[in-house]
């Protein structure tokens, strides 16, 4: 009768699990959860309709964000391999330059956000990996660049801005 009991109870509390999440792609040692790419589908569904443009089929759709989500997080973690880092500071920094550029306080900036829907926070997060992301896409260009002394003395001979 006790070993009834208690599976019953287990069953009960097996019962009660209710999935929040999943794992949906796996990406280098970073994940990609279902949820994420549920809010990305969204977000390009709102921007598509208000431009006022046809949304794409489904799948088609949830196949671009899933790329771009994967780019995404590979660039992140090249930024984490790199040691780039936002602090609070420039990011409060980024944050009162848009409210500015909306003509707002940063109080403003951040109820107009809320008002949207929007949490302050995830769109913090979300600008810090922005920045993250720019910065690795600045360093891999500026990698790649390579130019040799002759090219140099070259262009400052014939590039008339310099020569006067």
């Amino acid at each position: 009768m006790k070993k009834l009991t208690i599976f019953s109870l287990l069953i009960a509390l097996l019962a009660r699990v209710e999935i929040l999440d999943r794992v949906a792609v796996i990406v280098d040692d970073g994940l990609i959860m279902e949820s994420q790419i549920t809010k990305s589908i969204l977000d390009v569904k709102m921007n598509i309709q208000a431009q006022n443009m046809p949304i794409p089929p489904a799948d088609e759709m949830r196949e671009q964000v899933i790329e771009r989500l994967i780019i995404e997080e590979l660039q992140l973690q090249l930024g984490d391999l790199y040691g780039i880092r936002i602090s609070d500071g420039e990011l409060n920094q980024t944050f009162n330059t848009i409210a500015a550029n909306n003509k707002l306080s940063l109080e403003e900036f951040i109820v107009t956000i809320q008002e949207a829907g929007q949490s302050y926070e995830s769109l913090r997060e979300k600008i810090r990996n922005d920045m993250i992301i720019q910065r690795v896409q600045r360093g891999r260009v500026g990698n790649e660049i390579n130019i040799t002394e002759q090219e140099f003395e070259s262009f400052m001979k014939t590039d008339p801005s310099v020569n006067k």
